[in-house]
């Protein structure tokens, strides 16, 4: 764990840190991540807005989209090893002259390798190994221009993506077989629960009598390319946790293909939360359409919060399910 490195760093006087000046942690997954640096008030830097409004609760504040004059920065690695080159590339830019850049990652994170990367463009000042992980630093000599990987990449059907969103090398398998199962008749308000990069929102511009469509995100990069793919008047965009996010009027429809993993480990009550969320802003005739794989158990939700539940389409990986009518007791707790 980062704070068991980051600690020990500071015992053994390896890692000397100033007692003010500008800071900020980028991609911190816990509290214990940014809490070693609270008395520099550390700013955050994250995509994932659920982990921005839970640091901002705990009053450490969003970094500026184009951060400048650090005094100490944090990576902490991301899985997506190039969303990673990236974060340094931004964190080293950012420091100042005087300031320390700080990398931290556990091994199946990939940090020996990236340690490796680093020591081939800078002198690192320190390294320390613990916890099944690596911390190293190093001052603000190195140039990693060719690290930065935040533009957009054209993919197929003129769809564009960035770095580290889900399916950033294409459109998702299970994403298509949604589309392709969905019937003829939707109209009215839809939304696109944890729309991603917006393949789904815009397969529902494929029916004239919508007329109105939130497109649901909590990823900030992800709805910055749903913006560039989804250019339609019906759209909003909402960087937005879709399991808290309450629509301003009942949803007539909502398709989804929610995230079923936190991390690297697989968490059905991410989709499961999904779909209450999904029960609570639909109108009464409301319908949800959504897709996941075969094992994950969500039909059980799905009875508990909605009149009808049928399986619509299926293969080898995925299922399409359909549910209708959400159970009053939850459209009431809008």
């Amino acid at each position: 764990m980062f704070d068991a490195r980051f600690e020990f760093s500071l015992r053994q006087g390896k890692l000397a840190l100033p007692q003010s000046g500008n800071s900020a942690v980028f991609f911190p997954e816990r509290l214990e991540d940014v809490t070693p640096l609270a008395h520099l008030k550390p700013k955050i830097m994250h995509r994932f807005k659920p982990l921005v409004d839970l640091f901002q609760d705990q009053g450490f504040d969003p970094l500026p989209s184009e951060p400048a004059d650090l005094d100490v920065a944090i990576v902490h690695l991301p899985r997506v090893k190039r969303l990673a080159r990236h974060l340094i590339y931004t964190a080293t830019r950012a420091t100042g002259p005087d300031g320390v850049i700080i990398v931290d990652g556990s091994k199946s994170q990939g940090i020996d390798s990236l340690i490796k990367d680093l020591k081939t463009r800078v002198d690192l000042t320190g390294v320390v190994s613990k916890a099944h992980g690596k911390l190293a630093w190093y001052r603000t000599t190195g140039v990693f221009d060719d690290w930065q990987a935040d533009n957009f990449n054209l993919i197929e059907d003129g769809f564009v993506t960035k770095t580290g969103v889900f399916s950033a090398d294409g459109i998702d398998p299970a994403s298509q077989l949604l589309a392709a199962s969905l019937p003829d008749d939707l109209r009215g308000r839809y939304a696109d629960f944890g729309a991603g990069w917006g393949y789904l929102t815009r397969r529902l511009f494929d029916y004239p009598e919508i007329e109105h469509i939130d497109s649901i995100e909590a990823d900030s990069a992800s709805i910055d390319c749903a913006r560039q793919n989804c250019g339609d008047h019906r759209v909003a965009f909402h960087w937005s946790d879709a399991t808290t996010w309450c629509a301003k009027t009942a949803l007539d429809g909502i398709v989804m293909n929610p995230p079923f993993h936190h991390g690297r480990a697989a968490d059905p009550t991410i989709g499961q939360a999904f779909i209450a969320s999904a029960a609570r802003n639909l109108a009464a005739k409301g319908r949800l359409f959504m897709v996941a794989n075969r094992q994950l158990p969500y039909e059980a939700v799905l009875q508990s919060c909605f009149a009808n539940v049928k399986q619509m389409a299926q293969n080898n990986l995925f299922k399409v399910l359909f549910a209708n009518r959400p159970l009053e007791h939850l459209r009431k707790t809008r």
